[in-house]
């Protein structure tokens, strides 16, 4: 150990400090840490395809529905395609804002980083279905969706193409806030 200690050349208050600085839990590495999960998460889930619904895979013959599992990653365009693509069907949206609603409300789910991308995903299909269709997909007020948006347009570790989605969807509420006085 004084062989390492010799080759840095520290003195005892410096390797004091580099321990310190080691062992030391700060808020915004914590923070930045949380924040990268939540990013990889995201980008993660954005290229998964929506499950098979379970009305659908009732139908097939018992031998069949194992094979469910595998096929769904083949079973349709993933999520982050679907939620930039002006051709997306509002049904399509509404798809995948239930879809987020039920991952991120599940009983088993415990985490926050979870809790806030499916969150995050259930918020990009109401944007996207307000910007590409003018469609309100929610029963929310444009209020609480501009609220919402300007909230998620915040956040440092959602990527800049749903940002700049998010801002749309919160211009496009405003002036239909503005518009209707909802």
């Amino acid at each position: 150990m004084d062989d390492r200690s010799k080759l840095f050349d520290l003195n005892k208050k410096q390797k004091t400090r580099l321990l310190g600085l080691g062992l030391k839990k700060e808020p915004m590495e914590n923070q930045h840490t949380a924040d990268s999960e939540k990013s990889d998460l995201l980008l993660d889930l954005l290229a998964t395809s929506l499950p098979v619904d379970p009305a659908q895979v009732s139908v097939l013959p018992d031998i069949l529905i194992p094979l469910c599992q595998e096929l769904t990653s083949v079973a349709g365009e993933p999520l982050g395609k679907l939620l930039f693509d002006s051709n997306t069907d509002v049904s399509t949206f509404k798809k995948i804002k239930d879809y987020a609603k039920d991952f991120g409300t599940s009983t088993s789910l415990k985490s926050d980083i979870l809790r806030d991308v499916a969150l995050t995903i259930y918020y990009a299909a109401i944007a996207g279905a307000l910007v590409f269709h003018d469609s309100k997909i929610t029963k929310n007020s444009y209020k609480e969706l501009v609220r919402s948006f300007e909230s998620l347009c915040k956040q440092e570790w959602i990527s800049k193409d749903l940002m700049r989605l998010f801002e749309n969807a919160r211009q496009s509420c405003s002036k239909n806030y503005d518009e209707e006085g909802e």
